[in-house]
């Protein structure tokens, strides 16, 4: 149970509410959420880990630029080469109790874990949801003065009746953002953060080119396909990897992640955002392409 969960039970129900928009829009005990990151920059650079990111990382000077890396580039050289501003971890494994993961999954985060802590000696913000709060995972990152933790809502505060409400409701972290995976909520952030670009790269989203089905034991796999390799990985339902996916099941998530994209696209016009997809492949319809930043 987080701190927040624990401060909600003795408060009574209809003040949850209240206590919920106090949280998330202001600093409580020492804890910040994405409401206190400083707004209105130029360029807003999401860098996806698709095999095309290699070619934009050779191609284009990401020292000067504010970028948001995700999952794991923080085990690459790039990591230390980029300095990104920003790291976001959506996924809701490594919120968990680490001991009672499968070996390969425990494997997984530790080493994540090891490489975040070590390698980063400059300032940089991780964003991660409000779930994570109170978990193994941060305590052990906050061995590092350099990672600062914010938090972005993921627990409905209000109930939107109408698009306008709900990105008002999106503006003031008050409802959960889109987190089919981490790129989308990256673009989300974007958003919110008011950046006048946002471009993304790396961002190749080929997830139906890469999914398969054993001829034998009918195990859903895919070709789990990176800038730094590929490997085969047997999908899961659960984050503890013990139970395993279903094709439609699979196929539902991803057709959930590609319309988020088209969702964000209507978000940003309503914030006078510009949504750009730089990335040398993806399968993203959803924004402009561009070949360069500026």
């Amino acid at each position: 149970m987080n701190i927040k969960e624990l401060v909600e039970l003795f408060i009574p129900p209809i003040f949850v509410k209240l206590w919920r928009r106090l949280f998330f829009t202001k600093p409580v005990g020492g804890l910040s959420t994405i409401c206190n990151i400083t707004r209105n920059r130029e360029n807003f650079i999401v860098i996806g880990n698709g095999p095309s990111l290699l070619d934009s990382l050779n191609e284009l000077n990401l020292g000067d630029k504010e970028c948001v890396a995700v999952n794991h580039f923080c085990e690459t050289d790039y990591f230390v080469a980029v300095k990104p501003k920003y790291y976001l971890i959506a996924d809701p494994a490594y919120w968990g109790d680490i001991d009672d993961y499968a070996d390969w999954l425990k494997t997984k985060i530790l080493r994540f874990i090891d490489f975040f802590v070590n390698k980063t000696t400059w300032d940089i913000n991780l964003i991660v949801p409000s779930v994570a709060m109170g978990s193994e995972f941060l305590n052990r990152i906050k061995e590092n003065r350099f990672i600062h933790v914010f938090f972005y809502n993921t627990t409905n505060v209000v109930s939107p009746t109408s698009l306008q409400e709900k990105y008002e409701a999106w503006d003031k972290n008050l409802i959960s953002p889109p987190a089919q995976t981490c790129l989308n909520t990256c673009v989300w952030l974007g958003i919110f953060l008011r950046y006048k670009k946002i471009y993304l790269i790396g961002a190749d989203t080929t997830w139906i080119e890469l999914l398969h089905v054993d001829q034998e034991t009918n195990e859903v796999y895919t070709i789990d396909s990176h800038f730094y390799g590929k490997k085969k990985v047997p999908l899961y339902a659960d984050v503890e990897g013990k139970i395993p996916q279903k094709l439609h099941d699979e196929l539902n998530c991803i057709s959930g992640a590609l319309s988020q994209y088209w969702e964000l696209k209507k978000y940003a016009d309503y914030a006078g955002v510009k949504v750009y997809n730089a990335s040398k492949y993806s399968l993203i319809d959803a924004y402009e392409r561009k070949k360069e930043i500026t």
